[in-house]
């Protein structure tokens, strides 16, 4: 087919079906997101100067467990970037630089997945714990590893929370908005989900308080494939 019937065909101009068999082989090597009309990352430049920097900065702080806030930021932006510091607060109205240059800095950590969270405390300092964690490991490792990945399981809990209670209801103006003990609390059920070390999965663990023999094991149980049992 002629460059004029590819590009009728695949509704596009002859000027980028040429550009696309110029980039060829740049285009065959691409292993990002296929969706994007762009081999070059897009969107809205950066307006700080020295974003790995930062984050190193950012970073280095979190994993030594250290408190990092808006104003430790600030203070290593005046260290380093001093000259694009000014720059930049010169076009600010006054009195608005400094709320403008901590709102910067906190749109900077959120587009690159930093988030305000409450600070917690610890008794072992990450490293102690990674340590902790390479040890057990290896040990591991080293006990069972006379078994195969097909008998080797994976398993994590996970609570669900159903019939609860609602945060706020309709009642007469006036009148009493108490409701019966039933209704106050939530029921609880535990999900157990278990995976194999080749890949596979089992099916998942439901774990409730239950009658043996009522209504949940004579009438819910027996349309699921896998027998189940009340605890």
């Amino acid at each position: 087919m002629s460059v004029y019937q590819v590009a009728t065909e695949l509704g596009v101009a002859r000027r980028t079906l040429r550009n696309w068999v110029t980039k060829r082989a740049q285009i065959l090597s691409y292993r990002g997101n296929k969706k994007r009309m762009k081999l070059t990352p897009g969107g809205r430049p950066e307006v700080f100067p020295d974003p790995p920097g930062l984050l190193e900065f950012i970073h280095g702080l979190r994993d030594s467990e250290r408190a990092l806030t808006t104003i430790h930021m600030v203070t290593w932006v005046k260290r380093n970037q001093r000259e694009w510091l000014v720059s930049y607060l010169v076009d600010k109205k006054p009195g608005c630089g400094y709320n403008s240059l901590l709102l910067l800095l906190q749109r900077f950590c959120k587009r690159h997945g930093i988030s305000r969270q409450r600070p917690g405390m610890s008794k072992q300092t990450q490293g102690d714990l990674e340590d902790t964690h390479d040890i057990f490991a290896a040990e591991f490792h080293r006990e069972y590893r006379a078994h195969g990945s097909e008998s080797v399981y994976n398993v994590d809990e996970t609570g669900i929370y159903y019939d609860m209670p609602p945060n706020y209801i309709w009642a007469v103006r006036g009148g009493s908005s108490k409701i019966s003990s039933g209704e106050k609390h939530s029921t609880r059920m535990t999900a157990v989900l278990t995976a194999k070390a080749d890949g596979s999965k089992l099916p998942i663990l439901f774990i409730m308080k239950g009658t043996p023999g009522g209504r949940i094991e004579t009438t819910v149980f027996p349309t699921y494939q896998y027998p189940l049992k009340c605890l």
